[in-house]
């Protein structure tokens, strides 16, 4: 337990940064990341504080999410630095495009281990497209997010309805430790103008 707590600790340290300027600029990956970070920062404050014991039975959420947290986390590191060249605000204007490749990713793992049969091909294929608008810094046609949701509707065929993925296994959990995710975002009239 002690190494995953370092291995955290180093994590957080390294990336803070990154997350702080997401949630400055309010963007959509904030709240992607928001519901495991919380959980496993909640977690090692108090076990630093010796408000709690680090115990084995915390071992299995950092060990997922953290994995979670470095594969995400170096998604958005290759786009921002191979394709954006580190400039923040061209890689924020794809962030939903980004933030729909994360998904489908963490769509098709949940399928694996929960053995569900999908259209791998035609999410491949979605991805494919999305990384092509992403490189190529296409202008974002203006329904490629319904045209997503289809996709992954039809790819999926509506198998995925019960399914929790990592985060939200991660929000319930914060939701147990008395996590509230005040942080969503509002809807501001006008905000977006």
């Amino acid at each position: 337990m002690e190494q995953m707590l370092k291995e955290f600790r180093m994590w957080r340290t390294e990336n803070r940064a990154f997350y702080e300027k997401l949630a400055e600029h309010d963007a959509l990956l904030t709240e992607r990341f928001r519901p495991v970070y919380e959980v496993l920062d909640h977690l090692t404050t108090e076990i630093d504080h010796q408000r709690l014991e680090a115990i084995d039975d915390y071992l299995p959420f950092y060990q997922v999410g953290l994995a979670f947290l470095n594969d995400q986390r170096q998604t958005c590191k290759l786009y921002l630095e191979n394709v954006f060249q580190d400039d923040f605000h061209a890689f924020l204007k794809y962030e939903r495009i980004i933030n729909a490749l994360l998904f489908i990713e963490d769509l098709k793992y949940e399928c694996i281990e929960n053995k569900v049969k999908i259209d791998r091909k035609k999410l491949d294929a979605l991805c494919d497209e999305l990384e092509i608008i992403i490189e190529k810094k296409q202008d974002i046609p203006t329904h490629i997010y319904i045209y997503i949701d289809g996709v992954i509707q039809e790819a999926t065929k509506d198998k995925i309805s019960s399914f929790k993925g990592i985060i939200d296994i991660f929000v319930e959990i914060g939701e147990t430790l008395g996590l509230a995710h005040e942080h969503e975002s509002e809807f501001i009239l006008g905000k977006d103008i």
